[in-house]
């Protein structure tokens, strides 16, 4: 990255939050700075991959495939924002695409990169584990306060059960 870390406001995003300088230049040392041009698919809905991505310039759009083979945007992403945590954490299939909107830049981590900061036993590990926990509390959290929102606007229409079943799909017993 070009300039001091200070500069990028790296200090700014949420998955460093509480780190150094130094954490920080540790972490962006070990991370791919990667370009994507507009229409570009960062990420592949089915597909597998353990990184995390922090949008840095540019905007993405959140893909979710649907059973008809359309695909639905769930969300729009502008800098800084990160994406990737639920796969880098849990090794399953990505739940959807990312595609870029325009010229995009991105730092990645790999996994691989954050086991050997784990090794290395380095605090910028554990910031960032903390950090993303943080970020997917909060992601759980708005999901929370939709799916209510959603059983309570469609009490009497017939759709409360299936929001309920949805409820229960989403903290039910994973088996893990």
């Amino acid at each position: 990255m070009q300039g001091t870390l200070s500069d990028t406001g790296l200090l700014r995003i949420a998955i460093f939050q509480g780190m150094t300088e130094q954490e920080l230049k540790h972490v962006v040392d070990l991370a791919d700075e990667i370009e994507f041009a507009p229409g570009e698919v960062i990420l592949r809905e089915g597909k597998r991959s353990q990184n995390i991505w922090i949008v840095t310039q540019g905007d993405c759009e959140v893909l979710k495939r649907l059973d008809d083979g359309d695909e639905t945007v769930l969300a729009t992403l502008e800098s800084p924002s990160i994406f990737g945590e639920m796969s880098f954490f849990y090794p399953a299939p990505h739940s959807a695409s990312v595609r870029a909107l325009g010229e995009m830049r991105v730092l990645r981590i790999r996994r691989e990169q954050y086991d050997l900061m784990v090794q290395q036993n380095n605090g910028a590990a554990l910031k960032l584990a903390f950090n993303l926990a943080n970020v997917l509390s909060e992601r759980l959290r708005r999901m929370d306060d939709w799916v209510a929102q959603l059983i309570h606007e469609h009490a009497d229409d017939g759709k409360k059960t299936e929001w309920r079943d949805f409820r229960a799909k989403l903290y039910g017993d994973w088996n893990i």
